[in-house]
């Protein structure tokens, strides 16, 4: 029977190569899902979405806990509002400027489905100074696959 393998030296971990996870969403809670990873001087957003049961800046991500200037990339994993639903209003509304990234499945269906939220959901007063309806789908134009 093979044992395990002693490693003959310990390399002591830097600073610079731990990876730091900040939820600013979707923490204990079904919704607004968004996580910022830190790793290397680089920061990464995963999703934007917005919490189902919540309306108005109260259904976002806790986008205030953060500078958006400073996210270099933001990958949406699915085509669900909880993880994109939030998407329009964070390209519209703040200072990011990256890259924004989802596959070609989930684009096709975030047009359908985000067209159906809009008229569902966001014609509620509450909504009236976040977002910009006409510009949303411009938006389209900033993701990639």
């Amino acid at each position: 029977m093979a044992s395990k393998r002693k490693a003959d030296m310990v390399i002591p971990a830097e600073e610079s190569d731990q990876l730091l996870i900040r939820p600013l969403g979707a923490g204990q809670e079904v919704g607004r899902s968004c996580i910022i990873l830190e790793f290397k001087g680089r920061k990464i957003m995963l999703d934007c979405g917005i919490h189902p049961g919540l309306e108005g800046m109260d259904a976002l991500p806790y986008i205030d806990l953060i500078d958006p200037a400073e996210i270099d990339l933001l990958l949406i994993s699915h085509f669900h509002l909880d993880h994109c639903g939030a998407l329009p209003w964070f390209l519209q509304k703040t200072s990011f400027k990256g890259r924004t990234f989802m596959t070609h499945a989930t684009k096709a269906i975030y047009r359908w489905l985000l067209s159906d939220y809009v008229k569902v959901r966001w014609e509620r007063p509450c909504y009236a100074n976040m977002l910009h309806f006409a510009k949303a789908f411009t938006t389209f134009t900033r993701l990639q696959i």
